[in-house]
C-alpha cells in the first residue's frame, strides 16, 4: 500500500494518496495479512551489465591471440571478433568465413614475415570504401569518401596475407621493377582497400601502421586518373593516398606491397 500511496503522490493525486495512507494506518496487522494489503517488497532491479569498450575488446582479443598456438580456429575466432567490433561501428554485420589456411601454412607465413588478414565482401570495392571512414574515422583520406576517384584493378574479398613489416618491402624500385618482382614472387598487387585493412591490423598487432613515418608503398592494384597510387600513414592513423609519383621514380624510402591468397 505504501507503493500505491507513493505512486499517487508522484502523479499529483494527493487526495487519493492521503486516503490510501489513512486506510493503511487504520487496518490492523491481522487484516492487512488477511486481505493481502501488507506491503510486499518489490524485486530488486538487475543492474545493467557494463558493456566493454570496443578498444578493450580488441586489446583482449589480440593478447589472447598472441598467447595461443597459431591455428585456423584461433585465426577465425580472432577475426570474427575484430570484424564484429568494426562492423558495429559502421552499422554492418560481417560474417567471417573459416580461415582457409592450415596450421602449417600459417606457421610458414609467419616465418616468411607475413600476416594473414580478412577483407569482407561488403567493403572490397571502391564504392564500398566509405565504410572504412566509419570504422576508422582518423583515416581522413579522399580514397574513403563517397564518390572517391581511387579505383581497384581487381576486387578481392576473404582471407589474404601481406608483408607484416612496418617498413615497405621492394624498396628503391620503379613501377615496372616492382611489378616484375611481385610477379616473380608469385604474389598479387595490393590495392587500397587491402592496404587499409592490413594497416589497421598492423596497428592492432604491433602498435604501428604500415609505412608509418619511414616509407611509402606503391599500390599497383589501385589507380587514380589512370596513375598508380602510393600510400602511407602517420602515427595518428591519417592515410595519405597520392598519384603524382613518376613511374620511373625510385628511392630508398619508396617500395611496394603485395598480397597472397589461397591457391585452389
Amino acid at each position: 500500500m505504501r507503493y500505491i500511496e507513493s505512486e499517487f503522490r508522484r502523479m499529483g493525486h494527493l487526495g487519493a494518496a492521503k486516503a490510501v495512507a489513512g486506510l493503511r494506518e487504520e487496518m490492523s496487522p491481522q487484516l492487512r495479512t488477511q486481505f493481502g494489503t501488507d506491503d510486499i517488497p518489490l524485486p530488486d532491479q538487475p543492474t545493467p551489465a557494463k558493456k566493454d569498450k570496443p578498444q578493450d575488446v580488441l586489446s583482449l582479443t589480440v593478447r589472447e591471440f598472441k598467447a595461443s598456438p597459431l591455428t585456423p580456429e584461433l585465426v577465425t575466432k580472432t577475426f570474427q571478433t575484430i570484424w564484429q567490433v568494426r562492423g558495429e561501428s559502421a552499422g554492418l554485420e560481417v560474417v567471417v568465413a573459416p580461415c582457409d589456411r592450415s596450421a602449417k601454412e600459417l606457421r610458414e607465413l609467419a616465418k616468411a614475415g607475413r600476416r594473414i588478414g580478412y577483407l569482407p565482401e561488403q567493403s572490397m570495392t571502391q564504392e564500398n570504401r566509405p565504410l572504412f571512414a566509419k570504422m576508422f574515422p582518423q583515416l581522413g583520406s579522399h580514397s574513403v569518401q563517397e564518390g572517391n576517384s581511387v579505383t581497384n584493378e581487381a576486387n578481392r574479398f576473404g582471407w589474404f596475407d601481406y608483408e607484416a613489416n612496418v617498413d615497405a618491402p621492394y624498396l628503391d624500385t620503379t613501377e615496372d621493377q616492382l611489378r616484375e618482382r611481385i610477379a616473380a614472387d608469385g604474389r598479387l598487387e595490393m590495392n587500397v582497400s587491402e592496404y587499409i585493412v592490413a594497416s589497421e591490423d598492423s596497428k592492432l598487432f604491433t602498435g604501428k601502421f604500415l609505412d608509418q613515418g619511414n616509407t611509402w608503398a606503391r599500390l599497383l592494384g589501385s589507380r587514380d586518373g589512370g596513375k598508380v597510387v602510393f600510400a602511407g600513414l602517420g602515427s595518428g592513423g591519417g592515410l595519405l593516398v597520392g598519384w603524382g609519383l613518376d613511374p620511373q621514380g625510385h628511392g630508398p624510402d619508396v617500395g611496394g606491397r603485395s598480397v597472397g591468397v589461397k591457391k585452389a
